[in-house]
Order: C-alpha cells, then structure tokens, then sequence
C-alpha cells in the first residue's frame, strides 16, 4: 500500500490592513499558469464583504511558499481578489448597504482592518515531486467549484504545457477567434498540440480530446516535444490564420479543430501545394455556407444542396455536437476531406521521397552508365534520381518509367531549368 503523503503545514492568517500593502509588493501570487480569471458572480462577492462586515469565517485559504518568496494561492484566489477589489473601491456596491472602504469612519475602518484572513501554509515538499504535488493539491482543492476541462489541464506543468501556452499566447490566429474565458483559447491550443503529436494521418486515426488522453500527453511530453513538430504545427496555424482570416471570428472552435486536421493533412499528403492558401479559403467560405445554409432541425434541403449532399452535411453538422470523440473527430475529418477532394481534386503526394540504392542501380544500367542531361559517364557513387514527374506534382518514386538517373551537378541545373520555366509559366497565365 502506498504510504499517505502528509504535508507539513503552518497554519496563520493575514488581516485586512495589511493585504493591500501585500498585493501592492507582489507578496501575493495568483499564478495565472494554473488559477482560473475572475468568476465570481457580482452577488457572490457582495455576500462574502457582507461576511467580513459581520465578522463571520470565510474560510481558510490555502498556500505556499514559492521559489520568489511569494504566497503562491492554492485555493481561495475568488476571496482574495474579491477582498483586494474592496480594498481599492473597485467593487460595485451601488444597491448595497456596504460602506466603500475609503468611506469608512475611523471605528469602521479599525474594526475591517483588525479582520483575520486565516491560511494553510505548505511549508515543504519533496524536491523531486514538488511540482506535481503542488498541481495535484491545487487540482484537488477545487473539486467543491469544479474545474473545466481547460482549467484542470492549465494546472499541470512541462514542455507540452508551455508549448500550447505559447502557442495561445503568441500566435495571431488566437486574437481573431474571441476572449479565452476560463482558458478556452489556451484549451484550443492544447487540442491542436495533441492532434499533430498523437493523430495518424497516414490512416486518418485521431486521439479522443477528452481530459485522460491531455493528461497522457502532459506526461509523455513533461520534457520534451520534437521542435520540428512545433514548427510544423505554428505553420498549420498560420495557413489557418492567412486562409480564413475573419471567418475565424465567426467559426465555432470545434469547425477550426477540423479544419487544422484538414490543413494538416494536405501538407503532408497533397502533390502540388503552391496554390494551397487560395484553394483553402475559397473551400472554408463554400464549406461555411453549406453548414449554415439549414439547420438541424430541418428536413428539407436548401435550394443549393442537393439531397445526397444534404444528408452528408446534416450528418456531418449532427455529429460536431459530439466534438471531443475520437470517432467524432474522425467522421467529421473523413467528410471534409472528401468535400475538398470534391471541389478541389488532388493527387495524392507518394510518402516515398527518394529513390533507394536498388532503383538507382537499375537506373544506371537501364541507361548505360550515361547522364541523359550532358551524355557523360556517370560515377554511380555520386549521381541522384530524378523526378520526371516532379514529386511536388505527384510524380511517383515508385515508378521508374518517370525517373532518370543524372550526375548530381546535372541534377541541380535541370531542377534550376524546371523551376525557373514553371515561374514563367505562371507568370503568364
């Protein structure tokens, strides 16, 4: 059995006349990394002044010391900034009878001030676990006012969990979707995080978003998360961010979470991606308006869908209300993927990228020992396979009757060649 863990508590209490001069020194730490904002109802906050002005408990906060010297809130943050909103006249008492602090007589005042804000003080812990025990403890305390899903994960500490904080904080897409209340953008965040580390794309299989597959996660990655992942992904987030721009304002988080999967998948899988951003903004205006064209109570197509597609986007509209599932996530994929397909067929990228030693070998005496670009003999241990077919476009490594095996200075003049005849093509068209 696992022996209890008992904490080595001191327990004190502040009073009022000295929390301002606390708050004021940053003595006081609401650690927004984990703490909620500021939920309390305005009749909430009233009743616990009301409590202080009868000299009633308001129970016992609960605390630690951090590495700063700081009184780190482990449970009591609603109270606290209730009482610090009091202290500075910031707390609406109009159809009160609450005296504004700053309106108090003298006898008043004393009395208020004299009034003890009683707190458990964690004094230690075990350096190895700490932060785990501070997140676990902190988690815990909040079960009478439960956390959401958002919260709970924001409390936990590590790579995965910065990276998404990051992400949110920093990332303009975020500044286009709305107010992260209760963490909901930092949530946002996290699902995209978790989608491209555990999603398999090639076999379009998905993680489930719900709380235990986060806290798998949160301890899979607490140390490290391969840069080349989040690089990939800040670069999903900005396709988002040019394709759709203001639609994102108007977006529910659970479409954008299809479609970072959608945007995900066509880089990795889609030949030919130089008109990518266009064709994406174009297909989320036409994919918006078919999903709002009716709603889910309708039984009649609208005027622009037929029935068969009628059926798919009501299916597919039904269904996002089970967002958080793994089968939810894959349904609502697999639809949108073959709408895009539908109004944007593409060719399949073949995940084979260059071309092994037996092929090359083949290659070479299929044409001799002689580079087809200059007529010379090739050095078989330093020459390249080409792409007929470029792979960008489609071209399959697979299939030999569209490559051809070049000198490795050959094989930079015909890629220079190709490239700049494409721009030129583009560039009149």
């Amino acid at each position: 059995m696992v022996k209890q863990k008992v904490p080595d508590l001191e327990f004190g209490f502040f009073v009022l006349a000295e929390m301002q001069k606390l708050f004021d020194e940053d003595k006081i730490k609401i650690n927004s990394e984990y703490q909620r904002g500021d939920i309390w109802k305005h009749k909430q906050m009233i009743e616990l002044i009301q409590s202080i002005e009868n000299r009633y408990s308001i129970g016992v906060l609960v605390l630690f010391i951090n590495d700063k010297g700081q009184y780190e809130i482990l449970d009591g943050q609603q109270r606290l900034m209730t009482i610090r909103k009091y202290l500075t006249d910031s707390l609406d008492l109009n159809k009160t009878e609450i005296v504004k602090y700053s309106e108090l007589d003298v006898k008043e005042k004393a009395l208020i001030d004299a009034y003890c804000v009683y707190y458990l003080k964690l004094k230690s812990y075990n350096e190895e676990t700490k932060e785990e025990d501070i997140t676990q403890t902190f988690l815990r305390l909040q079960e009478g006012t439960p956390l959401n899903k958002a919260e709970k994960i924001n409390a936990y500490r590590g790579k995965f969990k910065d990276t998404f904080r990051e992400l949110r904080d920093t990332h303009q897409l975020f500044t286009l979707i709305g107010k992260d209340k209760r963490f909901r953008l930092r949530l946002l965040a996290a699902e995209f995080l978790l989608l491209e580390l555990k999603s398999d794309f090639e076999h379009k299989v998905f993680p489930s978003l719900d709380f235990d597959s986060f806290k798998s996660a949160l301890k899979e990655y607490e140390t490290e998360i391969s840069s080349k992942t989040i690089k990939f992904l800040k670069g999903n987030l900005d396709f988002l961010h040019s394709s759709l721009n203001l639609l994102l304002t108007a977006i529910p988080p659970r479409e954008i979470i299809t479609f970072y999967l959608l945007i995900s998948y066509l880089r990795k899988f889609k030949a030919e991606n130089s008109n990518l951003m266009n064709e994406f903004g174009e297909f989320a205006e036409q994919f918006f308006k078919n999903v709002n064209s009716f709603s889910i109570y309708d039984t009649v197509p609208p005027a622009e869908l037929t029935k068969e597609l009628f059926e798919k986007y009501f299916n597919y509209k039904n269904e996002a209300r089970k967002a958080t599932s793994s089968d939810s996530i894959e349904f609502r994929f697999n639809f949108i993927l073959e709408e895009y397909n539908r109004l944007y067929p593409f060719i399949q990228k073949d995940q084979k990228r260059l071309y092994d030693v037996e092929q090359k070998r083949t290659l070479f005496f299929r044409q001799k020992g002689i580079c087809p670009e200059c007529n010379k003999k090739i050095d078989f241990g330093n020459c390249d396979a080409h792409h007929t077919i470029p792979h960008s476009e489609g071209g399959k490594t697979d299939n030999l009757n569209e490559a051809v095996l070049l000198h490795k200075k050959c094989h930079e003049r015909l890629e220079k060649r190709v490239k700049k005849e494409k721009s030129l093509v583009d560039s009149s068209s």
